[in-house]
């Protein structure tokens, strides 16, 4: 946030003033009482209300009446331009805010300029004389805390307000002292319970007696608990056997075998139905006796009565006789494909080692297998090329070495030689020569000179010659060819290693893929089906095993159904076999047996019948075809109903009677017996339970008679013992100052971790921003005091000042001004480490009332250079500073009267 200009409306002596500030450093110079000081609690009250009125607080309010309040405009890094608008006769002081074509109020404003307070203001973003002033006073340690107070958050605020909270702890409470209430009231508590203990000594046997009265209380109160425990499983195991009637009653219900309930209409329509088939049957039974009684042979046989006798039983028998020989027929071609199954199985179970228990299954779709192929088929490609690659390599190898023992051989001259170099040396003949001719030179006249200096020159050069001459290498071509040789046979055994290891790599993945296929193997009991391409040749064989397994289980299973319906049809053949030859005969025989038998007699019947008149028989005939019609009727009634004949009807219309009123009777005793039997009870222990239960809390109901009994002398005694009062009071005085010790104790502790808590926090900010604060607190200092001293460090908690010539000073060692530079710079530096938030400008008071002219100018140029970071606003009297800020080009805006 940046001020860009204020209007002061009316406020102090200024009415109807407008003042615009520059974004980075600017100096507000006027005389004492030019209003430098009205301006700053002009803004101050724009951004944090008007101050409040007071005797010994400077009023504000114009004396003329005029409007209180003013304008104040500044720059958000969000809202943009913000006009901040305030006046004391409106909107009950609180300011309006304007940005963005929108207007706030207080609470906006509040939001806009957040975590700004007006403490934090005045405390971190103002610099007066007054904060000066007050750490002067302080002794050397506390202008040690003050100022790392003043670097880690900006101001004294947390020092201040955590000796606030430990001073408030010390009134209550100090280590070794007397006077604070805390330290009074646990003395007295400590009298109070020297007291308390001598009293108790003397009435030992009392508290013997209170403890032993507790105990019984105790006891007491679990015992009645126990005995309210027991009285209410005694009850409900009593509510149990009253009703176990009942409860047998509705297991019996429960058990019974549940049944469709018939409708009235139902009931009555197949008891119609069998006083129709029942009709029919006695009035054929009756034309059957008249025909026999006028019969002149002696044909009525006992084979023919007892085909009278259960003629209906045979009828209704051989009228399944097509659902039996289906029947017969299905179980016959289920046995032959069960056998022609297993005989499909066995040479699948001994091709592949499967077994029916763990049937095999190949979890891998079609697509994936053919993909594993794909891959291991590529896989044996490349090996076998790699390995072609390999022989022929080897063999190319074979024959380059070959070729290089050759040629070394042949050129066995070079490698003898052994590459000797040719010793380079001076002719010093020549040299020599060269020295003379050129001595002698100097003492031959002018033209001869030079021609003996040419002549010295070639002596020289000839003696120099070997230096410079290179010979001849005879071998030079055979070397060239052995190295490039030699390098062709390095390149070819890199190959060779590289295809090794290729082939390794291949071995390796094969093997994976092996152990993959086995544990797949494994997994899906595949048996002898190991390798992939019989996954895919031989797919439709699990296939198949598995659909014949599943179908030989679905055969067995109906084969077991139909079994069980076949042994019962021939269980109701058995009432034939005193008269009829089918003991120990299979189902089908015995139906043809009865056939034929049924057959036999009724040509008898027939015969009987023919020598009848022809009345009866034209009777007869009626009666049975009534019979028919009857039974082509009941039919779906009676497959509804599962009736398999009609003289059933009754027993079955019984049956359903005597399950609906038991669906009804047992709705009735599950309401009765609701909540009586929770879980499955044994009805034969019940009244073995109850006598338990009720000698139990016999026993129980005695055991606390005794102890009510003693607990009573133990009151009288105490009551006794209790007579004078003085323990009790002692006790009772001892309750109520314990009370008022836990809440001065409270109070105590609450303010002594207050103030840790805000020196753990002072701590915490130490370690996290010291090193960088101390850092840009140097940089400061060094430039307030142009280099004559070169660092601020804190060593061993105490901030120590280094002078360029390597000398230590302790604060209280310093000047006054340079002390302040100090200060001065520690506060920068602390807002230099906020510059990324830059919440308010920096607003300057005359803070160098002892800075020399020297020092005022160094601190002139901290501004300008501070400036570049943040906005800072420097009010002023000091026409030294005038001076200074001209030099440095910086804005000064002189008030009226300066």
């Amino acid at each position: 946030m940046k001020f860009v200009a204020i209007e002061l409306v009316g406020f102090g002596k200024w009415q109807q003033h407008r003042i615009d500030f520059s974004t980075k450093n600017q100096l507000v110079f006027g005389a004492n009482e030019a209003g430098k000081s009205t301006i700053y609690q002009f803004i101050q009250a724009m951004l944090f209300g008007f101050p409040a009125k007071g005797k010994r607080k400077k009023d504000y309010q114009p004396k003329n009446g005029a409007a209180y309040g003013g304008r104040l405009w500044f720059t958000h890094p969000v809202y943009g331009e913000v006009q901040v608008e305030r006046f004391k006769g409106q909107n009950k002081g609180q300011a309006k805010v304007y940005f963005n074509d929108q207007v706030g109020d207080e609470s906006m404003l509040e939001k806009m300029i957040h975590p700004l307070t007006k403490e934090l203001f005045q405390s971190v973003f103002t610099f007066q004389q007054e904060q000066l002033s007050q750490l002067e006073k302080l002794n050397e340690e506390a202008l040690q805390t003050s100022l790392l107070s003043l670097g880690l958050s900006g101001s004294q605020q947390l020092l201040v307000s955590r000796e606030a909270y430990f001073k408030d702890a010390q009134t209550i409470y100090k280590g070794k002292g007397s006077q604070p209430l805390l330290n009074q009231k646990l003395n007295a508590y400590q009298s109070l319970q020297q007291r308390v203990n001598d009293k108790e000594q003397q009435e030992r046997p009392f508290q013997q007696l209170l403890a032993e009265l507790d105990s019984i209380e105790q006891l007491v109160t679990k015992e009645r608990e126990t005995a309210q425990e027991i009285k209410s499983q005694l009850a409900l195991i009593e509510k149990q056997v009253m009703n176990l009637p009942l409860y047998e009653e509705l297991q019996s219900i429960e058990q019974s075998k549940t049944l469709t309930v018939l409708s009235r209409e139902e009931q009555e329509n197949l008891l119609s139905i069998y006083q129709q088939h029942r009709f029919l049957n006695e009035e054929l039974t009756r034309l059957n006796q008249s025909i026999a009684a006028q019969s002149e042979t002696e044909d009525q046989t006992d084979d023919y009565q007892f085909y009278l006798k259960e003629e209906e039983h045979i009828q209704q028998l051989l009228n399944q006789r097509y659902d039996i020989d289906k029947l017969l027929s299905e179980i016959q071609w289920m046995t032959q494909s069960l056998q022609q199954n297993q005989e499909e199985l066995f040479p699948l179970e001994r091709k592949w080692g499967w077994n029916q228990e763990t049937p095999p299954q190949l979890s891998f779709e079609e697509q994936a297998v053919n993909e594993m192929r794909d891959e291991i088929v590529a896989r044996t490609v490349k090996l076998q090329t790699t390995q072609t690659d390999l022989e022929l390599l080897e063999e190319e190898i074979a024959t380059r070495e070959e070729n290089l023992s050759t040629f070394e051989t042949v050129n066995k001259e070079m490698f003898r030689k052994n590459h000797r170099q040719t010793t380079k040396k001076v002719n010093l003949l020549f040299c020599g020569f060269a020295g003379i001719i050129l001595v002698l030179s100097f003492f031959l006249p002018v033209p001869l000179r030079y021609g003996t200096f040419i002549l010295s020159a070639g002596f020289l050069l000839a003696g120099l010659f070997p230096l410079f001459y290179q010979p001849k290498d005879t071998y030079e071509n055979e070397k060239r060819q052995w190295q490039e040789k030699l390098s062709q046979l390095d390149y070819l055994n890199d190959q060779l290693l590289k295809i090794k290891a290729e082939i390794k790599q291949i071995r390796e993945e094969e093997k994976e893929m092996e152990r993959f296929i086995a544990q797949k193997v494994k997994e899906n009991h595949l048996g002898r089906m190991d390798q992939v391409e019989f996954w895919l040749t031989y797919r439709t064989d699990i296939t198949r095993y598995l659909i014949l397994i599943n179908t030989n289980q679905e055969l067995k299973h109906q084969l077991e159904e139909d079994q069980k319906r076949v042994a019962k049809l021939a269980e109701t053949t058995e009432r034939y076999t005193a008269q009829l030859p089918i003991a120990g005969t299979s189902l089908a025989e015995r139906m043809r047996v009865i056939s034929s038998f049924a057959d036999k007699m009724e040509k008898v019947r027939f015969a009987q019948e023919y020598q009848a008149d022809a009345y009866t028989r034209q009777t007869i005939r009626e009666v049975k075809e009534k019979q028919q019609q009857v039974s082509d009727q009941s039919r779906p009634l009676l497959q509804r109903f599962q009736i398999a004949s009609i003289n059933e009807i009754p027993n079955k219309i019984q049956h359903y009677q005597e399950t609906s009123a038991n669906h009804r009777r047992k709705q009735e005793l599950q309401k009765m017996l609701i909540g009586l039997y929770p879980e499955a009870i044994d009805p034969q222990q019940l009244p073995k339970q109850q006598l338990e239960m009720s000698q139990k809390l016999k026993d129980l109901e005695s055991t606390i008679q005794q102890l009510q009994e003693k607990e009573q002398k133990l009151l009288y005694q105490r009551q006794q013992m209790l007579s004078d009062g003085t323990l009790d009071e002692l006790y009772q005085e001892q309750a109520e100052l314990k009370t008022e010790i836990e809440e001065l104790a409270l109070d105590w502790s609450a303010h002594q971790l207050a103030g840790q808590l805000l020196m753990d926090l002072l701590t915490e900010l130490s370690e996290q921003q010291l090193p960088n604060l101390l850092k840009k607190a140097t940089d400061y200092f060094k430039l307030l005091t142009q280099n004559t001293y070169r660092g601020i460090q804190l060593d061993e908690e105490q901030l120590i000042v280094i002078r360029e010539d390597q000398q230590r000073f302790m604060l209280h060692e310093l000047s006054t001004g340079t002390r302040d530079q100090v200060i001065m710079a520690v506060r920068f530096a602390f807002l230099y480490l906020q510059e990324q938030r830059s919440l308010c400008p920096i607003m300057i008071d005359d803070g160098w009332l002892h800075y020399d002219s020297q020092r005022k100018q160094q601190l002139a140029q901290l501004f300008a250079a501070f400036s570049e970071h943040q906005q800072v606003i420097c009010f002023s009297s000091d026409q030294e500073m005038v001076s200074y800020y001209k030099e440095l080009k910086q804005p000064i805006m002189e008030l009226e009267g300066a």
